[in-house]
């Protein structure tokens, strides 16, 4: 029960964040809110209307039957549909998910700490500086997705405590890797790559037991994220995706360039790092094994985040997986919970430790006061700045689409407001024309003649011809998307760049039916994978209890 004190001050301190955005009540719309909106508006109707399509939109992205979120965080976009659904309108989803983003990051790394045996109080002030970092921000502050999976990562790395205890929890690494790849893809690749060196310290001298245990994680891996690898691999197998775009100039965004800001958030941080830095150098040998590995390996992912990786000529020479990356400030999340738990872990291992807690107090009473400043000022620039902007469309007056982000018609804001990202549309006829634009003129602006409306989990599509003529529906079709016009199956004319279906109409109402019918084996293997989430979280509920007992 003491320590539960110590996660209300977490609480309060993630209230403490968001309550700018209470008093001020304005709102901050990054490069990604629209997308990411869409994704959870799309989870919340099918939650509130019981009309579920996992595989296609129909109600999000101008209900064009694309697929995203199969491919992007199938499970927790559902939760996030949940949220969407409990706040009512779009502001107070804002406030709610920032706060529990904030609340996430803290409780997170203050679980790991304290696993790890570092005191409460060291602990604590690490959270908190956490919470104040850009990794955790870049959600706030532009809707980075990647802050979710940040938030939670210092919790899929306690493992390596036990890693260091000489133990396997094969149930804890599959459970944690699961969970972000639920989340967000990229953060487990990292997840991935940090439990490698850990594991292969774990393994010496027991590389038969180690490799047995490994592969059993590995196995329920699988069974808990299956959704996710069937999904691309059916997507996959039968269209060729428009990936999330290529940087070419990716060092242009490393942190000791374009991508600076990771490091000024807070402006304290910089400071940590050279304090951590300096004092692992001069007390290197009282420090034990463990903290040294966390240095090594977060000085690692810093190194990664930084242009001197020649990612640029990476890119041109098309080395597998690099284009995926995107952006090299990415490997600063992870490197920013390394170095934490190994400044923290160092403050354990010195000899005199009455200076760390006041250092790491002085530290996050600062960053509190930095990050309260920021966010106060990306608030105040909301009545100033034009929604406006690459590939994005203000459909009504600017004061009509700030006004709608507070309306409990949720849609509303998703239809003044669009946004023309091509992400996992499927590519016809190796076409080289920008997709953003194919996007918008296929789908964007050819919406007013047609009305879509959702009925028995498919997407119902009707408009009034004058002529029997070819007319081309502003949906998107894959290799598994059917479309239907009575009892009978309609096969395009033809298909657009982006999979835009060219039909033949008739004179009067026509009304054609979208769905996604996947092989009947899918749903055999989601039920495997509901099944093995059950299953598991029931055996770690069941452990707990036992610990209680």
């Amino acid at each position: 029960m003491k320590r539960n004190r110590y996660y209300l001050i977490i609480f309060l301190i993630a209230g403490l964040f968001v309550a700018p955005q209470i008093w001020t009540q304005n709102m901050i719309l990054g490069a990604d809110a629209v997308f990411h909106y869409n994704r959870f508006y799309e989870t919340a109707e099918q939650l509130k209307t019981g009309n579920f399509s996992y595989f296609i939109s129909i109600f999000g992205f101008q209900q064009s039957g694309r697929i995203v979120n199969a491919v992007y965080g199938p499970l927790f976009s559902y939760l996030q549909g949940g949220l969407v659904l409990l706040a009512g309108s779009w502001f107070r989803y804002q406030v709610l998910s920032n706060f529990l983003v904030y609340l996430f990051a803290g409780c997170s790394m203050f679980k790991l700490l304290t696993y790890g045996k570092i005191k409460e109080n060291t602990a604590l002030f690490s959270a908190i500086i956490f919470m104040t970092t850009y990794s955790i921000n870049y959600w706030i502050l532009n809707q980075g997705f990647t802050s979710w999976g940040t938030s939670l990562l210092p919790l899929c790395l306690i493992p390596l405590v036990d890693l260091k205890n000489r133990h396997f929890p094969f149930v804890k690494i599959a459970l944690s890797v699961a969970l972000m790849t639920q989340i967000h893809m990229l953060t487990a690749v990292m997840l991935g790559l940090i439990y490698v060196p850990f594991f292969i310290a774990y393994a010496r001298n027991r590389w038969g037991t180690a490799l047995i245990e490994l592969a059993k994680a590995i196995g329920l891996y699988g069974c808990l994220s299956i959704n996710v690898w069937v999904s691309l691999f059916l997507i996959n197998s039968g269209d060729q995706l428009k990936m999330p775009f290529t940087n070419p100039q990716m060092s242009e965004k490393a942190i000791d360039l374009g991508g600076a800001y990771w490091l000024h958030y807070p402006e304290i941080l910089r400071l940590i790092i050279i304090v951590g830095f300096l004092f692992c150098l001069v007390y290197w040998h009282s420090v034990q094994r463990f903290t040294k590995q966390l240095l090594i390996f977060s000085g690692l992912f810093l190194f990664l985040s930084t242009s001197i990786v020649p990612w640029d000529w990476l890119v041109a020479h098309q080395v597998p997986l690099v284009s995926l990356i995107q952006f090299p400030f990415r490997f600063f999340a992870p490197f920013t919970i390394l170095f934490l738990f190994f400044f923290a872990s160092m403050g354990s291992d010195l000899p005199s430790k009455r200076f760390l807690p006041i250092v790491l107090a002085l530290f996050s009473v600062i960053s509190i006061g930095q990050n309260w400043q920021i966010l106060s000022h990306d608030l105040n620039r909301w009545d100033k700045e034009s929604l406006t902007s690459k590939h994005t469309f203000v459909r009504v007056s600017e004061k009509e689409a700030r006004e709608s982000f507070y309306d409990t018609d949720m849609e509303q804001a998703l239809k003044a407001v669009e946004k023309s990202s091509p992400d996992y549309l499927p590519i016809y006829h190796n076409d080289k024309k920008n997709k953003y634009v194919s996007y918008e003129k296929q789908i964007l602006a050819d919406q007013t003649k047609f009305s879509k409306t959702v009925k028995n989990n498919q997407l119902e599509i009707s408009w009034q011809a004058e002529k029997t003529d070819n007319i081309q529906l502003p949906v998107i079709v894959y290799q598994n998307t059917k479309i239907v016009e009575g009892d009978r199956e309609i096969t395009p004319v033809s298909l657009s760049n982006i999979g835009v279906p060219t039909i033949k109409q008739h004179v009067g109402k026509n009304t054609v039916r979208v769905r996604y019918d996947p092989p009947k084996y899918v749903g055999m293997i989601f039920t495997l994978c509901g099944l093995s989430w059950l299953a598991t979280l029931l055996w770690c509920a069941y452990r707990f209890f036992i610990k209680l007992g």
